[in-house]
């Protein structure tokens, strides 16, 4: 998973919105709002961090199995992927 570049994680009490930076401002109308979870795996895919790692972070920080943890980043890289915010690696 690769995320594009020019796009900001802002959070704000009680959203978590990834806006359009730099040239992604003229062609990406609009904002995502991430969940909680989604926004602590933008974040970590932000910092180049592997899947699997994410996971084990998410276990430590919540009160997830490992299999739940790889189920929500697996749905939340499709989302973002959708959303024209990542894409995949082959």
């Amino acid at each position: 998973m690769k995320l594009k570049n020019d796009f900001i994680l802002r959070k704000i009490p009680g959203m978590n919105l990834v806006i359009p930076a730099g040239e992604n401002i003229r062609s990406y109308k609009g904002a995502l709002v991430l969940n909680d979870t989604a926004a602590f795996i933008y974040e970590r895919l932000q910092q180049g961090l592997r899947e699997d790692e994410i996971a084990e972070r998410m276990t430590e920080k919540y009160d997830v199995t490992k299999a739940k943890a790889m189920e929500d980043i697996a749905r939340t890289e499709a989302l973002l992927t959708e959303a024209g915010l990542a894409e995949q690696i082959l």
